[in-house]
């Protein structure tokens, strides 16, 4: 299948993306359109 960004993560979140994501909400708080962009993603 063609995709646009081929180079995007797919599939589930690994376990240091997971910890990235907590550590991020404790700093950002509930700002998900800033945590959201997580390289590769």
């Amino acid at each position: 299948m063609n995709y646009l960004r081929p180079d995007i993560k797919r599939g589930n979140i690994t376990p240091d993306e997971d910890d990235l994501i907590i550590r991020l909400h404790s700093l950002l708080g509930n700002r998900w359109s800033l945590i959201a962009r997580l390289p590769g993603r």
